[in-house]
Formats: structure tokens, sequence, C-alpha cells
């Protein structure tokens, strides 16, 4: 199941972006590792709906680059667009100070 996620981006609008399935099963390769703490919590709730504050949307968005760092170094394949655009997500989120809302689905 996908993740559909957004941030309020002015007074009716909102940005969205969705952690689809494909990115799933890349994900779970770094559960429960110690350098991954934020994306182990999003993994464990990924369908409890959680709410993503800036703080933690920026750790997300640093542990990605950190996790994609990981995958290159191993030259393992992985689907490359979608992180980045998850990643971009999260960093916008957390430069406009904006709570992430989710939903799955």
């Amino acid at each position: 199941m996908a993740l559909n996620m957004y941030f309020k981006n002015g007074m009716i609008r909102k940005t969205r972006c969705r952690i689809p399935d494909d990115l799933v099963p890349t994900l779970y390769q770094i559960h429960d590792n110690a350098d991954f703490p934020q994306l182990t919590w999003l993994i464990d709730n990924l369908y409890d709906n959680p709410q993503i504050e800036p703080d933690i949307a920026q750790e997300l968005a640093d542990e990605m680059v950190a996790f994609e760092r990981l995958i290159l170094s191993l030259r393992l394949p992985f689907p490359r667009v979608p992180l980045h655009k998850v990643q971009t997500f999260f960093t916008e989120a957390a430069s406009k100070q904006q709570v992430i809302y989710t939903s799955s689905d």
C-alpha cells in the first residue's frame, strides 16, 4: 500500500507527494538500522497515518540522502526518481515549517 502525504501550502493549496508501492521494499532494506532512526520510524508507522513534524521531516530528508549514498556505494538498483521526489517533499515541508499529514490507500 502506498502512503499519500501532503502539507498546506497557502490558504487553500496543498503540496502532495506519495511513497509508492515500489519504494516501500527499498526502504525496508534499512529497517532497524541505527543510522536511519527516522526512516525506521516511518516504516514502522507507514500505515498508521502518522503526522510528521517539520523537524522530523528534515531528519527524514537527510536520512534519505544518506540512504541513497549507501545504495549507490553498494551498486544496488533502486527507484531513484521516487526517492528524490520524497526527499524533496520532506525538505520543502521542513523549510516551510509545515506539518505533513498522511493517509494510506
